[in-house]
């Protein structure tokens, strides 16, 4: 017997769209097609609604100042799977050490969201991350280029002497270092001003000239610039880099955002409006990969010591998939790729065994919803822990109408069920 069958479900995939029921048993499907033999526990009918596989987002921060890693894997969790998110890649802030990367794997215990973890090199020598991620005890290694950080040359180490995805974000050290000294007078200067756009090209020139040099397959975290796309896009289909994006640089810009001092501070900085838009015309042709939140759990407190003193980071994971269908509403993305950037690139990508496909014998990890039914983003429907939401007021797509985890119903209309069950680990294919 099966434990889940749905019913007469408008299947989503990037290449098009399959009206079937899908069958679940063991946390696994185990059938799509039409009227699979025997009965289920539950049934549910789907008829005029869409099915797509969980949401994937492979890049937040779970870590805040004075909050137990645990406690956030818990209630960041609860806020992700409320609103269609299944699996979450947790990139540490600072450099991890090999225990570092298993500590924080073990804190992802108990999560109600599937869970994996960047392990985050300290410096160009990244000692024994490598076998982790071998191991598949980590995503990939993950690097951050910028002023008091690595710097250019030790990403060009970092990137010959270890192997596997190397997860990266880029801005040249010098050009920040220059602009800090020009406005570190400034009580609260634009981030953007400090934090450029020009840094980020000069970098990622450099990260380029590597790419082209190597087979060796390297992530943007977030992309975030007009100037990083021309860069790239010539050689996209030519080089083993791919690139994500978060709605921070998608629905945020300088332009019509009030920068509010060090609340909306965040790394990548909230770019210009021409990059914005960019961003938008990149992703309908197809010259972007993935889509991720960029989360960070930071609370209004957390940010109130000032822009040179706060912390980088937004909230955003319990408003990726909404914010994503409310666009699709007024025709900035179809459903079709919202498929393929929110969960099947990020699978294969990341390696995610059995996630991001409706097949049988995948995750039975799946997200039900119907199109166009939209309303206001209200203070009311945050669920993450940071309390707050840089896009309140934003049209957004209602809750799921139904949350699968493991073959587990988890959230049915943005309300958790009672009983809920950890997740299962994340696996990698190595």
């Amino acid at each position: 017997m099966y434990d889940l069958i749905i019913r007469d479900a408008t299947i989503v995939r990037s290449g098009g769209r399959l009206v079937a029921d899908v069958a679940i048993e063991d946390g696994k499907i185990a059938f799509v097609g039409g009227n699979p033999a025997g009965k289920a526990r539950e049934e549910l009918s789907a008829i005029g609604r869409f099915l797509i596989p969980g949401v994937i987002d492979g890049d937040v921060t779970l870590t805040a100042p004075g909050t137990d890693a645990s406690a956030l894997w818990k209630s960041e969790g609860r806020a992700a799977i409320a609103k269609g998110v299944t699996t979450l890649l947790h990139r540490p802030v600072d450099g991890t050490s090999p225990q570092d990367v298993r500590d924080a794997l073990a804190a992802a215990d108990g999560a109600l969201v599937g869970g994996g973890v960047w392990a985050v090199a300290r410096d160009d020598r990244a000692e024994g991350l490598d076998e982790l991620v071998a191991e598949g005890v980590a995503v990939g290694i993950s690097a951050t280029v910028t002023e008091g950080g690595l710097d250019l040359d030790g990403l060009a180490r970092l990137h010959a002497e270890t192997s596997g995805l190397l997860g990266v974000r880029v801005e040249d050290p010098a050009t920040v270092a220059k602009a800090t000294r020009k406005w570190q007078n400034v009580p609260a200067p634009l981030h953007n001003d400090v934090h450029s756009a020009k840094a980020a090209l000069a970098a990622s020139k450099r990260l380029l000239e590597l790419v082209r040099g190597s087979s060796r397959p390297v992530h943007i975290h977030q992309l975030s610039t007009a100037g990083e796309l021309n860069l790239y896009d010539p050689f996209r289909d030519d080089v083993p880099l791919t690139s994500g994006i978060t709605p921070v640089h998608l629905f945020l810009s300088t332009d019509i955002t009030d920068q509010e001092g060090a609340l909306l501070k965040h790394d990548p900085a909230i770019r210009p409006e021409l990059d914005r838009r960019a961003l938008w015309a990149a992703i309908k042709r197809g010259r972007v990969d993935l889509f991720s939140s960029g989360h960070v759990p930071l609370s209004r407190e957390h940010k109130s010591a000032g822009y040179w003193g706060a912390p980088s980071g937004l909230p955003g994971v319990d408003s990726l998939l909404p914010l994503l269908l409310g666009a699709i509403k007024h025709g900035r993305l179809g459903l079709e790729r919202l498929v393929e950037m929110c969960c099947e690139a990020p699978a294969r990508i990341f390696g995610l065994q059995g996630k991001g496909a409706i097949e049988e014998g995948a995750d039975a990890d799946l997200v039900l919803f119907s199109e166009g039914e939209t309303a206001k983003l209200r203070d009311v429907d945050l669920h993450s822990s940071a309390g707050w939401s840089p896009y309140i007021g934003r049209e957004i797509g209602v809750p799921p109408q139904l949350v699968v985890v493991n073959g587990r119903i988890v959230a049915r209309d943005g309300v958790l069920a009672g009983d809920l069950q950890p997740a299962a680990p994340v696996r990698y294919l190595r």
